[in-house]
């Protein structure tokens, strides 16, 4: 990473730490109340008053949150009555969850999780708004939601390259509420917006909103989040070696299906789509002459990454390359290569080791290293890694790989023996290095837990292991 590039990644990293610890500080001070999106103020005030007088039904307020549908055992009501409702979330949870991202979160996600806190309008690339109900790395397919082991890996590990810090001290208990308040600020912004859609569209200025538009939004959005359990993406081969062959057969590719287009021959992306100088100089510019920029779900400019800059936001282990090759990015121009590599699968492994080689501060452009077959496999750890990096980050670490060794072993079924033997030499290395570059590449973060607002954890969330350790 350039001087200038690290001594930005510092100045955001201070400011989000010193808006987190303000929030803290002043958690006693009344929560703001939620706001709504834009262009539910351009409607007529009957609608507006509908919209959130429905959401208020369904979501409660920020200061008592609730999760409710219609209750299905009781009998359409009379006109001028109203729908008689049930909690479907659990409202105890929903508070402490409230507690703990008002504390930890809001100050750059917003109270309404649009991305709108305090410090958000300073940081580079924005804090995510939840509203939309997308979310950028997920190991589901591309349009779909993401399994709940994503939030877990994001809130415990952050976003490398990003101001998304890691909270890898954060209680069990405090994490599972705050994931499921993440998903009920999601849910409430999509039914918002679907609603929102339907008065433009459907009804007239003096008609009121029908409130079962809200229940039928909100069962939809629901149905959607519960679906992407049964949906995570598997690869569809085994993992071949890591070698010079397999890294030169990936960069062939990468060229040969347009990957350069975007991330460049040389790796390096549209990363000065992100500088204010640069999208100035362009506005200057005839539209004609202007280089053409896209731009992502949250209307920001979407650049393809730098892969040189070695920070992959949604993750550096084989496994979280493999599914943004094949799944895509959701709300971004990343697409899915599903379907291009469906007839010769094993070619996306070829990718994920060129990228691999990258981020490893392999050189892009020219011929591939000849280097010792333990710094092939190896990863190499990031040269401003921390070695004194949080010791709970250690402990998930050690707890992925044990896991990741032990889906290994479940599917030495897909190579013969001798790769089998060779495997359990090459998985150890792996493992063994992955630990330290691990722990070097995860943020520091305040290893001190009296932030947490609840108790002992009624249920463990695990992070997802990575499911190939054979390697054929």
């Amino acid at each position: 990473m350039h001087a200038l590039d690290w001594n930005r990644s510092w100045v955001r990293f201070a400011l989000v730490a010193l808006t987190c610890l303000g929030a803290s500080a002043c958690s006693q001070q009344p929560v703001a109340e939620f706001s709504y999106n834009a262009a539910v103020a351009e409607l007529p005030e009957l609608h507006q008053n509908d919209i959130k007088e429905g959401l208020r039904r369904l979501f409660g307020t920020s200061v008592a949150p609730r999760l409710r549908a219609v209750d299905p055992e009781t009998p359409e009501p009379e006109e001028g009555e109203e729908w008689t409702l049930i909690d479907i979330g659990d409202e105890h949870s929903l508070k402490r969850g409230a507690a703990v991202y008002n504390a930890r979160c809001a100050g750059c996600h917003g109270v309404t999780g649009d991305g709108a806190g305090p410090a958000g309008e300073h940081l580079r690339p924005r804090p995510r708004d939840y509203r939309k109900g997308v979310f950028k790395f997920t190991s589901t397919p591309f349009g779909m939601k993401p399994a709940r082991h994503d939030l877990v890996r994001t809130i415990r590990r952050g976003a490398k390259g990003t101001s998304m810090p890691g909270f890898p001290w954060m209680s069990e208990a405090d994490l599972n509420d705050v994931i499921d308040y993440v998903i009920y600020l999601s849910q409430r912004g999509e039914v918002e917006e679907y609603v929102t859609r339907m008065a433009q569209d459907e009804y007239d200025e003096g008609d009121n909103i029908d409130f079962l538009e809200f229940v039928d939004a909100l069962a939809l959005t629901r149905e959607r989040w519960e679906s992407a359990e049964d949906n995570v993406v598997l690869p569809l081969t085994a993992k071949p070696h890591y070698t010079e062959d397999s890294i030169t057969e990936g960069r062939r590719i990468f060229l040969k299906e347009g990957c350069a287009k975007c991330h460049g021959v040389d790796g390096k992306g549209q990363v000065e789509w992100l500088n204010p100088e640069f999208l100035a100089a362009q506005d200057a510019l005839p539209e004609d002459q202007r280089e053409q920029i896209n731009y992502d779900a949250w209307d920001e400019p979407a650049p393809a990454a730098d892969l040189t800059a070695r920070l992959l936001h949604g993750g550096r282990r084989p496994i979280d390359i493999y599914r943004r090759i094949y799944t895509g990015i959701n709300g971004t121009p990343m697409p899915a290569f599903e379907a291009l590599f469906a007839s010769k699968p094993d070619e996306i492994w070829h990718v994920v080791h060129y990228v691999q080689h990258i981020i490893e501060g392999g050189d892009p452009l020219a011929g591939i290293p000849s280097l010792p077959p333990a710094e092939v496999v190896a990863p190499v750890a990031e040269p401003d890694s921390d070695p004194d990096a949080d010791e709970s980050a250690d402990a998930g670490d050690e707890a992925e790989d044990a896991a990741a060794e032990e889906e290994s072993t479940q599917a030495e079924d897909l190579s013969d023996d001798q790769a089998s033997a060779d495997d359990n030499t090459t998985d150890s290395a792996e493992s063994a290095d992955s630990n330290a570059s691990e722990a070097s590449d995860d943020d520091a973060s305040d290893s001190d837990a009296s932030g947490d607002t609840s108790g002992e954890a009624s249920e463990k969330p695990v992070e997802e292991p990575e499911p190939v350790g054979v390697e054929a």
